[in-house]
């Protein structure tokens, strides 16, 4: 296997990129707070670990902020990041003369998410805009308040992605998901929890409550030492119960909240690829 050191990250836009000879996908990662700020240094074993499999990964930033309460405002940001990054990749491997296979890949193919942490929370709120417009609009309203949700859909109307189906159809991992910001103590009853957030808890429990036909490609993992995503996670399993699919996609490893940006990570890449490459054969048997 290739020492990280050797891996050629490719600056695109405001993300990196690791472009793979003959890519059998690509994964789109975004990361916790703090680490996922600088994704190839901080989880360098698993994008290894990915790469050897014949994945393509792209790397969006985490905001290092530690002031940004909008997610919607992240959450859009990275959607319009990821349209800049398919378009650049798309122009360049045309510049290089790659073989149309190869640029397919990124022009035709599914792409998929990866996320961990906090990270969890900005794919889930793409997701939740991936419902059909008058669904979408219904759950906003729901949700958010009549008010909220018309400056949220200002928002998407300002970035012109009104006509855009969002993350539909691209299947996704979360490792480790938190969307509460709330961190609970030694097991105990005691709560850290930040309500700046917008969306809060609440409102953002509500979101993926309502999205009853969205969510169904995606899987949950989670670690048996994680005091920090326990709460989210048991909601998260929860909701995806009685999804399209089944059965849900759930799996449980031994580790801590920061177990992908560990060292030995075999165990955890083998269970991503495999999952992914479940997700995949489910999504070629979605009815249309």
């Amino acid at each position: 296997m290739k020492k990280n050191n050797y891996l050629e990250y490719e600056k695109i836009s405001n993300s990196q990129a690791l472009l793979h000879s003959n890519p059998k996908g690509v994964i789109q990662f975004i990361g916790s707070f703090v680490f996922g700020s600088f994704p190839a240094w901080a989880y360098k074993h698993l994008f290894q670990f990915l790469f050897d499999q014949g994945y393509s990964i792209i790397l969006y930033r985490f905001p290092l902020n530690p002031f940004e309460f909008d997610h919607w405002k992240v959450s859009l940001q990275l959607l319009k990041e990821q349209q800049i990054v398919k378009s650049e990749i798309i122009r360049k491997l045309k510049e290089k003369s790659k073989s149309s296979s190869v640029i397919e890949v990124y022009s035709k193919g599914k792409y998929l998410w990866l996320g961990h942490s906090l990270g969890c929370k900005y794919i889930i709120l793409l997701e939740v805009l991936s419902n059909n417009s008058s669904r979408r609009n219904k759950i906003l309203k729901e949700c958010l308040g009549e008010l909220n949700a018309e400056k949220i859909l200002k928002k998407i109307d300002s970035e012109k992605l009104l006509n855009q189906n969002f993350i539909l159809d691209q299947p996704s991992i979360f490792l480790a998901p938190e969307i509460s910001n709330t961190v609970r103590l030694l097991k105990s009853g005691w709560r850290i929890s930040n309500n700046c957030t917008d969306p809060n808890q609440r409102q953002t429990e509500c979101l993926i409550r309502s999205s009853s036909e969205t969510f169904n490609l995606t899987s949950i993992v989670s670690f048996n030492w994680d005091e920090i995503a326990e709460d989210d996670v048991s909601f998260l399993s929860e909701q995806f119960q009685n999804k399209y699919f089944q059965p849900p996609l759930f799996k449980e490893l031994q580790g801590w909240h920061f177990e992908p940006l560990s060292l030995h990570v075999e165990d955890l890449g083998q269970l991503i690829v495999d999952l992914f490459e479940e997700l995949k054969t489910r999504l070629l048997s979605k009815p249309i």
